[in-house]
C-alpha cells in the first residue's frame, strides 16, 4: 500500500502526482451533497465529472485517542494498510488493485485515519470491494506486522528536522492526547502486538466514528460504500480533552541548523478564529514567492539579515483547539537572535493592511488549488464531515476568507498573544534559548 506517513502534518491534504491527465470538463452545476446516515456515518459526494473516482473512508482515530500504554499505536495502523485481511491476502490484495489501475493510500494526523482509493469509474466496483476488505475486515497477523518493521524505521529515519520540531511542539503544549506523536518510537517499533492493535481498530473503525466521501461520483454512492462497510458496532474510544500547557521541548540532533517550531494557542476547527489566524498565518509569510527570490514578509523582515534561514508561518487547528505560530530553519550561531525576533513577533504583533490582503489571497490560491486534487478534496470534506457535521464547498471557503476584516485578524491575534508560548526545537541547540528566557 502506499503511503503518505511523511507527509508534512501542518497543512493536510497536500500531495503531488507523478503522471499528467488532461483536465476533465467539470459540471458547473455540481454541488457538494451530504447526509449523515441512521448508523451516524457522515457521508458526502461531489459528482464533477472526473474520469478517475477517489473514494477516503475517514475515522476519528488518530493519535490523540492512543492510550498511554500503546503510544505509536496509530503508526502501525496506518503501515498495516493493505495486509491481509479475513477475505484476501496481502500478495491478492496488490495483484488485483495493480491489475484494474487502483490505489490505495493509507494516512494520518492526530485527529484522523484516512482510507483512499483512486480508480478510473469501469474498474470502480471492484475496486470498492477491496477497499472494503482493507478498512473493514483487517486480521494483524503477528507474523505480517513484523515484516513492516522496516518501512516503520524507514519512515522515522526520514523524517525531517522541522517535522521533529512540529512533534516535539505538540507534546510540549499538550503533553497527552494532541501531545501524542504522529509516529511510534524506534524503542517499541516491534513490539505493539496484534491483539493490541485489532482492540484499538475495533473501538475507534466503527461506524459513529467514520465519514465517507465521493469525488466523481453521486452521493448514491458514498452512501452504498458506507452501507457496505463492516465496521464494528461495540466499543468507542474516548479521547483525552485538550488542555494547552505550553512549554517546550529540545532534541540535540547535531548538524549546522537549528530547527524550530514556535506556537501560541490557535482556535478549533471551523470556527471563523480558526480561519482568520490561518490567513495571519500566511500574512506573516511563507518563504519567497519566486524562485531563488528575495522575502520580503514582516516575519523575514523581522528576522532581519542574519544570513541564509527559511521561515514561515503556520495554524493548525483540531476539534477543540489549536497551535497559531512559526517554523524556523537557522544557522546554528543565529539561533538566538532569530528565536527572540519570531517570540517578539507572534506576542506583539503588528500586520499591516497589505500583508493581511497578501494573507488572504496566498490563503484563497492554497484552497482552491487544492480542491483541484481530487483525493486532497476527498480528504477536506470527510475531516470537515467529522469536524463539523457539515461540508462548505472551496468556492464558499474561498468566500469565508474574503469576509475577514482586519480587525478581525487583529483580534485573533492579540487573543493568542496572551497564551503561553510553546517551542519544539531540534537540530544543533548549543544558541537556541530557552523558553524562560525569551
Amino acid at each position: 500500500m502506499a503511503s503518505k506517513a511523511l507527509a508534512s502534518p501542518l497543512i493536510r491534504h497536500v500531495a503531488k502526482r507523478g503522471y499528467a491527465q488532461a483536465a476533465p470538463a467539470v459540471r458547473k452545476d455540481s454541488r457538494i451533497q451530504a447526509t449523515v446516515l441512521p448508523n451516524k456515518t457522515f457521508v458526502a459526494a461531489l459528482d464533477n465529472g472526473s474520469p478517475v473516482t477517489r473514494v477516503t473512508v475517514v475515522f476519528r482515530a488518530g493519535s490523540r485517542y492512543e492510550p498511554q500504554t500503546e503510544l505509536g499505536i496509530t503508526h502501525v495502523l496506518r503501515t498495516a494498510a493493505g495486509l491481509t485481511t479475513k477475505n484476501a491476502s496481502v500478495f491478492m490484495i496488490a495483484r488485483k488493485l495493480a491489475q484494474i489501475g487502483a490505489t490505495v493510500s493509507a494516512s494520518g494526523d492526530r485527529e484522523f485515519v484516512y482510507y483512499t482509493l483512486e480508480a478510473t469509474q469501469d474498474n470502480l466496483p471492484e475496486a470498492l470491494e477491496y477497499l472494503n476488505n482493507i478498512v473493514s475486515n483487517q486480521e494483524f497477523r503477528p507474523w505480517e506486522l513484523s515484516d513492516i518493521t522496516p518501512r516503520q524505521r524507514y519512515e522515522i529515519a526520514a523524517l525531517p528536522p522541522q517535522v521533529r520540531a512540529i512533534d516535539l511542539l505538540h507534546k510540549a503544549a499538550y503533553r497527552r492526547g494532541l501531545g501524542n506523536s504522529l509516529f511510534i518510537s524506534p524503542k517499541r517499533i516491534g513490539k505493539v502486538s496484534s491483539e493490541s492493535l485489532q482492540h484499538y481498530a475495533s473501538t475507534t473503525l466503527t461506524p459513529g466514528r467514520c465519514a465517507v466521501a465521493v469525488i466523481g461520483d453521486s452521493q448514491d454512492k458514498a452512501t452504498l460504500v458506507a452501507q457496505k462497510l463492516q465496521l464494528p458496532t461495540s466499543g468507542d474510544a474516548q479521547g483525552e480533552a485538550s488542555t494547552y500547557y505550553g512549554g517546550e521541548l529540545r532534541k540535540e540532533i547535531g548538524g549546522d541548523l537549528a530547527h524550530l517550531a514556535i506556537a501560541v494557542q490557535g482556535a478549533p476547527a471551523g470556527s471563523p478564529q480558526s480561519l482568520a489566524l490561518a490567513v495571519a498565518a500566511k500574512a506573516l509569510g511563507n518563504g519567497p514567492v519566486t524562485k531563488w527570490g528575495a522575502d520580503n514578509s514582516p516575519l523575514a523582515k523581522a528576522v532581519g539579515n542574519i544570513g541564509p534561514f527559511a521561515a514561515a508561518g503556520f495554524n493548525v487547528s483540531y476539534s477543540d483547539t489549536g497551535l497559531f505560530g512559526v517554523v524556523l530553519s537557522v544557522p546554528k550561531d543565529e539561533a538566538n537572535v532569530a528565536t527572540k525576533a519570531v517570540v517578539k513577533l507572534i506576542k506583539s504583533p503588528t500586520l499591516s493592511a497589505e500583508a493581511i490582503q497578501a494573507g488572504k489571497n496566498q490563503l484563497k490560491l492554497q484552497i482552491l488549488s487544492e480542491a483541484e486534487t481530487g483525493t486532497s478534496l476527498a480528504e477536506s470534506i470527510a475531516a470537515q464531515g467529522l469536524y463539523t457535521g457539515n461540508v462548505k464547498s472551496p468556492a464558499d471557503l474561498a468566500k469565508d476568507v474574503d469576509n475577514i476584516s482586519n480587525s478581525d485578524v487583529s483580534q485573533v491575534l492579540a487573543n493568542a498573544a496572551k497564551s503561553k508560548i510553546s517551542i519544539g526545537a531540534a537540530g544543533n541547540l548549543a544558541f537556541v534559548p530557552y523558553v524562560d528566557e525569551l
